[in-house]
């Protein structure tokens, strides 16, 4: 047997500059959708929702359809996991059947072989800091929210909101945040891979497809069933003082981003990842997200119909309609697809498509560390701003006027920011703490 060992340097491994560049999307439609919602909703409430001009409403239309599909990142990561796992027990495979004498066709993937534990080790320790990430944001740096009958805040950025020293809010601690539910859904997707990919299981792509595609459908059937037992429950231990069951109730339905029915979308990253990794046609990717978003979008206005539809700012810290969740995963798929379609399926060249999707590609590369930090650097900035405009006249279109350049100003700050850090390659960031912690981690274990 050669003497080489797995994992070798890998081979040139093409990056999906589509997740890039819809991720790098999304993280705008944050900082945006929150600079919007500091100054007309939660802090500020500069113009009653029922003052907001048409055309504001318009020019905000794709904002507010994606405000609330924060759950994209747990599909944006589960593609990239579920890829880069693929090609990694792909480039196993081809390494034991190089390496090996007489080896199968078919090679029994077992995690207990110390180069694929290494890959299972090194992808748990990265959304488990992301988990601990999550747990500082939701007590420090989070905006104050609506929770359990009051707005709660968090402890530093609390601070700024109120302008003094207020008391500690400890149930913010409860509150699930896209973060945590990307870490959860990340340690959740690490043990589905393995599952089903063990074994024989790399050699089944339809019979895994087909699991995911039910896990999916079967997800969303049992959430409103699971949010019925425990939603209650979840709020009476809050108040009962049972921080425990608190705990454990707050990693199956803690709102306002409950992995139920979030999940769903780890399910369908999965399958996106997996595609690509087995070079899927395109014909395949259009069918998954047209069948996805016909489905969800019909189900989502069946609902709608029945039930109605309510949505004032004051659910955002709570559970969010069953029916805007639903349509939710139907936007995302369009999005997703639109990005393939003009970025993997574009006629331009690769470095083309790379300079015109540059801003999109920078704003990725530091999604989590935005996410978490655009509050504190929102409210700071409306400490000076606000006061520039008391002078002038109140009229509608000046308070119009002071809310789009507030958040065209939030957007080009941040945008400077991450132009400036980039030469730095985003030391201290989020993401780079992500990585120096995961490569310590995993040298160590490699040394045991």
């Amino acid at each position: 047997m050669s003497k080489e060992k797995f994992p070798r340097k890998p081979e040139h491994r093409k990056r999906l500059l589509y997740l890039d560049s819809v991720r790098g999307f999304c993280t705008m439609i944050i900082i945006v959708a929150h600079a919007f919602s500091h100054l007309m909703f939660w802090d500020m409430n500069l113009i009653p929702l029922e003052e907001v001009s048409i055309i504001a409403i318009i020019i905000l239309a794709p904002v507010i359809i994606l405000a609330t599909s924060a759950p994209a990142f747990v599909l944006f990561s589960a593609s990239a996991l579920s890829y880069n796992f693929y090609l990694d027990i792909k480039e196993f495979i081809k390494f034991k059947s190089e390496n090996i004498p007489n080896q199968k066709t078919q090679i029994d993937i077992s995690f207990k072989d110390p180069a694929l534990s290494r890959i299972v080790k090194k992808n748990l320790i990265s959304y488990l800091v992301l988990l601990v990430a999550s747990l500082a944001h939701v007590f420090l740096f989070h905006y104050g929210l609506n929770w359990n009958g009051r707005v709660q805040r968090t402890l530093l950025t609390g601070i700024l909101e109120t302008g003094s020293f207020t008391s500690i809010d400890y149930e913010v601690f409860f509150q699930t945040d896209a973060i945590g539910l990307i870490a959860i859904s990340g340690i959740f997707n690490v043990g589905l891979i393995v599952l089903l990919l063990r074994k024989q299981g790399y050699y089944k792509p339809k019979r895994n497809l087909l699991i995911l595609l039910g896990l999916i459908i079967v997800w969303y059937i049992l959430s409103p069933l699971f949010h019925n037992l425990l939603d209650d429950l979840f709020w009476q231990s809050l108040n009962d003082g049972r921080y425990g069951i608190t705990l454990l109730l707050k990693f199956i339905v803690g709102p306002p981003m409950s992995i139920f029915p979030n999940f769903a979308f780890g399910f369908a990253g999965i399958i996106y990842g997996f595609g690509f990794a087995q070079e899927q046609s395109r014909a395949f990717f259009r069918k998954l997200a047209l069948y996805f978003s016909i489905l969800f979008i019909s189900v989502s206005g069946t609902l709608i119909l029945i039930n109605g539809f309510n949505l004032s700012p004051e659910s955002f810290g709570l559970f969010l309609p069953l029916e805007l969740q639903i349509l939710d995963f139907a936007v995302i798929q369009i999005l997703v697809i639109i990005f393939i379609e003009i970025i993997k399926y574009s006629k331009k060249s690769k470095n083309e498509i790379t300079k015109s999707t540059r801003i999109w590609q920078r704003l990725g590369n530091v999604t989590m560390t935005a996410y978490i930090f655009e509050s504190v650097l929102c409210i700071l900035n409306m400490k000076w701003y606000i006061p520039l405009w008391e002078k002038l006249p109140q009229s509608s279109l000046i308070l119009h006027l002071e809310v789009f350049i507030f958040v065209g100003m939030q957007f080009a700050l941040w945008y400077g920011i991450i132009l400036l850090w980039e030469k730095k390659n985003f030391k201290f960031s989020v993401e780079w703490f992500t990585k120096i912690i995961r490569k310590k981690l995993v040298k160590n274990n490699k040394k045991k």
